[in-house]
């Protein structure tokens, strides 16, 4: 939310650790890219979650969670194995590797 030239990021304590840092760098990653966008709106109140934006903010998180020395650590795991051990979805790390 961008409100009164600040920018807040409202995360829900439900959320386990993993998905908590994993959507807390992806609204970063809107916090830094989208600064004047009200992402409260596109996300509640249109269809465009899978826009440009969104798939920046994801790869963004990819990127900042997933070093390269936590690649090269996982290196002989498979991609399921280092989810299991990270928590992270598939997704995120199928972005990273890209």
């Amino acid at each position: 939310m961008f409100l009164k030239n600040h920018r807040y990021i409202f995360l829900s304590n439900r959320l386990e650790q993993a998905e908590l840092k994993l959507v807390m760098a992806h609204e970063l990653a809107h916090a830094i890219f989208d600064r004047k966008d009200d992402c409260y709106f596109i996300r509640n109140k249109t269809l465009l979650l899978n826009s440009r934006n969104e798939r920046r903010a994801n790869r963004f998180a990819a990127y900042l969670l997933i070093s390269d020395e936590m690649l090269h650590e996982y290196d002989e795991y498979t991609q399921e194995q280092f989810c299991n051990c990270t928590g992270y979805p598939k997704e995120l790390i199928e972005l990273r590797l890209k």
